[in-house]
């Protein structure tokens, strides 16, 4: 009788569900560690650590589109949850985790701090009585670290938008005395980077592109232990480890997404494995593909 060695023990376990549980657990995300996330959040640590002073450092974490950024943020903050503080008079939130505004506007932004602890506040508000109020705020419930995703989106703004955008984040920094972690893409550096005095605050930490090496492989091998299939794939040999890099493109997270459509394509089949077959029939569309796709409707 197959004892499964291949898997970890919860994926054994979801191998006695019906199929259809067994694709429902396989779609939730999953954490799988790999030396680069594993460098960004020792960084994000010490920075969590770092005494108090008056130019808190911060960090500008910067990847492609889909690349694990905001998994390594969520992550983070993970390692750092919120608590109900009992006996005090509001929660703990060590760690506040956003998203910049789709558009860069400070009301917006604070807005959106506020929304995530829950205070209230009313939007017609002038800006300098919400930033009152987010700095008042963020005190009570102890936060010690901002981190604000998609930076990105600054570029979406005139460029008197964004400058205004970039002086709340310098204003919060210098007010707050906490460090912040910011992430986006290379759209994000640029925005930073028309503010020289910023742009030295935000030392960017750069996620690069996939090489197809010996870290790729260990990543598949490891996240084929998660894989809720019966029998061994074997995703780190050099020909199917080619093959998923080719057509993930190099980046973590059109990896997963290629996996786990290849794995629900193998427990829907009864083939029970990834192999050059199933990945060729599992219906991921490359991002090249995709592009071009768009492009051309």
């Amino acid at each position: 009788m197959d004892n499964y060695s291949h898997l970890l023990p919860q994926a054994r376990e979801l191998l006695d569900l019906p199929n259809d549980e067994r694709i429902y657990h396989l779609k939730k995300d999953q954490w799988i560690g790999y030396p680069w996330a594993k460098n960004a959040l020792d960084r994000f640590e010490a920075l969590l650590a770092h005494p108090t002073i008056d130019r808190m450092p911060n960090l500008l974490l910067i990847g492609r589109t889909n690349n694990g950024k905001t998994q390594i943020l969520k992550r983070f903050v993970a390692l750092h949850p919120a608590s109900d503080n009992i006996g005090a008079e509001a929660i703990s939130v060590p760690v506040l985790y956003l998203q910049a505004p789709a558009i860069p506007d400070e009301k917006r932004f604070y807005a959106d701090i506020l929304s995530q602890i829950f205070a209230k506040y009313s939007f017609s508000d002038a800006p300098y009585k919400l930033l009152e109020n987010v700095k008042d705020k963020l005190k009570r419930v102890g936060v010690r670290m901002l981190i604000i995703d998609e930076l990105n989106s600054l570029i979406s703004g005139s460029m008197a938008k964004q400058r205004q955008f970039l002086v709340v984040l310098k204003h919060l920094s210098n007010e707050l005395k906490i460090p912040i972690v910011a992430a986006g893409t290379e759209d994000a550096v640029r925005a930073i980077q028309t503010d020289p005095q910023l742009a030295n605050r935000f030392p960017p930490l750069v996620l690069p592109r996939w090489a197809f090496d010996t870290d790729y492989r260990r990543l598949l091998a490891s996240y084929e232990m998660i894989l809720p299939l019966r029998q061994a794939s074997n995703l780190s040999s050099k020909l199917l480890a080619n093959s998923i890099w080719s057509q993930a493109e190099g980046t973590i997270g059109e990896t997963v997404t290629l996996l786990k459509k290849a794995a629900e394509y193998a427990i829907n089949s009864g083939i029970e494995r990834i192999d050059s077959d199933v990945l060729e029939k599992c219906d991921f569309e490359s991002p090249s593909h995709r592009k071009k796709r768009s492009l051309e409707a």
